[in-house]
């Protein structure tokens, strides 16, 4: 063999199963284990377009009044979740994947189909109460425009609770009226009268023996 040809040696060598899983993947799972190395959480910050989303909710539903505290729970559900009823404005908001699921699935409802989807945002943000009163107060002096919001007549009195038509539409179908038009989730009423009506024959009757007694 002249020097200028190289000779080729290979090497064969048994490693345990535990060696092979720590050198392939050994430093995912310890990045895995570390914490945010931006030490910032995405779900707290706010960007241009879920600043955008919450504009736009505002002006559907404005968390001022004596509904405030609704209006907020509301805003902060619809800002984690895009339905598939809103305006097709909104798209803007969807990846391009949930962009072209939405348009299909208002074809789907406008064609009589009952299916309801529900689609996540693709900003990162996801605010809690306090980071969506921090926002109205950055942007509005809340104590003022509560102050000044007056109360409308008629709104205050007593009469029964209806569930709006969105989440009416989010009831399966199998919770429909009974056969003696009773819908199924009255019953919890229907069941406290009945015990109320069970206990009153009890006290009649306790009563009747104390004055027999005596």
């Amino acid at each position: 063999m002249s020097d200028n040809e190289k000779k080729i040696v290979l090497l064969q060598t048994k490693k345990s199963m535990s060696w092979i899983r720590n050198e392939l993947f050994g430093p995912i799972q310890e990045a895995a284990r570390k914490p945010n190395p931006f030490t910032i959480d995405p779900t707290t910050c706010w960007c241009n377009l879920s600043e955008l989303r919450l504009c736009m909710l505002i002006v559907e539903n404005k968390p001022v009044g004596y509904k405030s505290s609704w209006c907020k729970l509301d805003l902060i559900e619809r800002m984690k979740t895009i339905f598939d009823d809103e305006d097709p404005s909104c798209k803007i908001f969807l990846s391009d994947e949930n962009e072209v699921a939405f348009d299909e699935q208002r074809k789907q409802l406008e064609s009589g189909s009952t299916k309801r989807l529900l689609f996540p945002p693709k900003y990162t943000a996801r605010p809690s109460l306090q980071m969506l009163e921090d926002k109205l107060n950055e942007w509005y002096n809340m104590n003022i425009s509560e102050k000044n919001e007056p109360i409308p007549k008629g709104e205050f009195g007593f009469g029964g609770y209806h569930l709006p038509a969105r989440r009416l539409a989010q009831i399966p179908p199998d919770y429909a009226p009974d056969v003696e038009g009773e819908h199924p989730l009255a019953f919890m009423d229907r069941r406290q009268k009945e015990e109320e009506k069970q206990d009153e024959p009890e006290d009649d009757e306790a009563a009747k023996c104390s004055s027999t007694e005596a």
